[in-house]
């Protein structure tokens, strides 16, 4: 027997997001390319990762995230931010193996 999905109510992830990160409801910074939560330090979380992972573990944290995006899209309020941050890590997968750093 397949399994039904589970009951989702995207009103949880939007109150959610409201009361963690009301900045991106009063339309500052750009949630998908620099989210103003992941810069509130001098050094942005993704460089902070690459920094301090093996290459490998980084290409695939970044392998994941591109997968949890293109898996939640369809179940999310904004389907097309959730599309752009997969496109955002999907490319920063690229350019790392094309960089080859």
């Amino acid at each position: 027997m397949a399994e039904s999905m589970p009951d989702y109510s995207p009103q949880e992830d939007l109150d959610y997001d409201m009361y963690y990160h009301p900045e991106e409801f009063n339309n500052k910074g750009d949630s998908v390319e620099s989210p103003s939560h992941y810069n509130t330090g001098t050094v942005e979380c993704i460089d902070y990762l690459k920094d301090n992972m093996p290459f490998e573990v980084y290409l695939g944290y970044l392998e994941g995230n591109t997968k949890k995006y293109l898996h939640r899209w369809r179940y999310k309020k904004k389907p097309l931010e959730d599309l752009k941050k997969a496109q955002w890590y999907l490319n920063r997968l690229i350019k790392e193996l094309d960089d080859g750093t």
